[in-house]
């Protein structure tokens, strides 16, 4: 049925079912208190259904729990994951690689933070972090999403630790042998 019908049929079912007014009852007990329960609204005749009184009463709904579905994360988004971290430590050693050989940060944003080993660890882990949980927090509404986010990311940084390598040994290469 349509919603269109729907109120019309409402209104004409509360039309129909014309319970007259009733004074209300008044403890005599408690002058100025109103009895507000339903008998008092209801002609003596009328059926009151029963009333749930506990919680327990209440429907729930049935759930079911599908077998196929695992809980954590599939073995692609785990292997996304560890190759991330991966690739990020892969970067920290690359840049330590090139630097002791002589080459010099091209990042202007790590710039500073690479003289200091431990702050460059620490921002590596980071950025290694919150790219592993952000791409979880992907996963939950779009796996796909995730993935190529995740793919794209790592691609990124596998050219990164390449271009890293081969600075360091052109670097290593250059140098005069003592």
């Amino acid at each position: 049925m349509s919603r269109r019908f729907l109120v019309p049929l409402f209104v004409l079912s509360m039309l129909a079912v014309h319970v007259p007014a009733r004074a209300q009852n008044v403890d005599s007990a408690a002058p100025g208190r109103i009895d507000l329960s339903l008998s008092a609204a209801l002609p003596s005749t009328a059926v009151v259904p029963p009333v749930l009184v506990a919680v327990e009463q209440l429907p729930s709904p049935i759930r079911t729990i599908d077998p196929v579905r695992r809980s954590g994360a599939s073995p692609l988004m785990t292997s996304l994951y560890a190759s991330t971290v991966a690739l990020q430590a892969l970067d920290a050693h690359s840049t330590f690689a090139a630097l002791d050989n002589g080459a010099f940060e091209a990042n202007p944003l790590m710039g500073s933070a690479s003289s200091n080993k431990a702050t460059f660890l620490a921002i590596k882990a980071g950025v290694a972090v919150s790219t592993v949980l952000a791409a979880k927090n992907m996963a939950k509404r779009n796996k796909v999403a995730a993935v190529l986010t995740l793919v794209a990311v790592n691609s990124a940084y596998a050219f990164v630790v390449n271009h890293n390598y081969r600075v360091a040994r052109a670097m290593r290469e250059a140098r005069p042998l003592p």
